[in-house]
């Protein structure tokens, strides 16, 4: 979806403002909102056959702008290697990144990887992507569609509109300085705007 945001609204969520005429986003609580996520996450848990994985936790420090979800389906786990009690696996996903300041998201994929100790489950190693902090972003690949299919309709059934690429990858209509690590100002562009992580 097309999704037009003025330059002033891009200012105000890169000052972390709360921008938006739909409940939760009216309240500009962030507790209302982060509960409002809450109750989509479970609705998305929901879709038969979808694992998720959430990242509530600003990546474990600084404040992101956004909570990021990866979701797949078994048939998308490889097992790489398995040897002295230690499994190392690749899994193919969608990535949807949800605004904590707006009530939009975006998807990507990713191709992540973990090592595991089979013996306690642990996750002790791996790797993970994300949709930002490329030049562009890119349109999430074919073999997905059915997956997309299913969490947009559950992200809109919360009220929420899916950004689309080639309105993110546009350059930011003005100078400005963001705290995120995932572009330098002369290459920012609107999805910089509104999904950021300040470290």
């Amino acid at each position: 979806m097309f999704h037009i945001f003025t330059n002033k609204q891009l200012q105000e969520l890169i000052h972390g403002k709360i921008i938006g005429t739909i409940f939760p986003y009216d309240t500009k609580s962030d507790e209302e909102i982060e509960a409002h996520i809450r109750r989509l996450l479970y609705r998305i848990k929901r879709i038969p056959n979808l694992i998720c994985e959430v990242e509530w936790d600003h990546f474990g420090s600084g404040y992101a702008s956004f909570v990021e979800v990866f979701c797949y389906e078994r048939e998308h786990v490889k097992r790489i290697a398995t040897a002295y009690g230690i499994e190392e696996l690749e899994i193919e996903g969608v990535l949807i990144n949800i605004s904590r300041l707006a009530p939009v998201a975006i998807f990507g994929d990713d191709e992540r990887s973990k090592t595991i100790r089979i013996e306690t489950g642990e996750v002790i190693g791996g790797c993970r992507g994300s949709i930002m902090g490329g030049y562009q972003l890119k349109d999430v690949n074919e073999r997905f569609q059915p997956i997309i299919r299913n969490l947009t309709s559950a992200l809109e059934e919360y009220g929420y509109d899916v950004l689309s690429i080639e309105e993110m990858n546009q350059p930011l209509p003005f100078k400005t300085k963001i705290s995120t690590i995932y572009s330098e100002p002369r290459e920012y562009s609107i999805a910089d705007a509104i999904f950021y992580w300040e470290d």
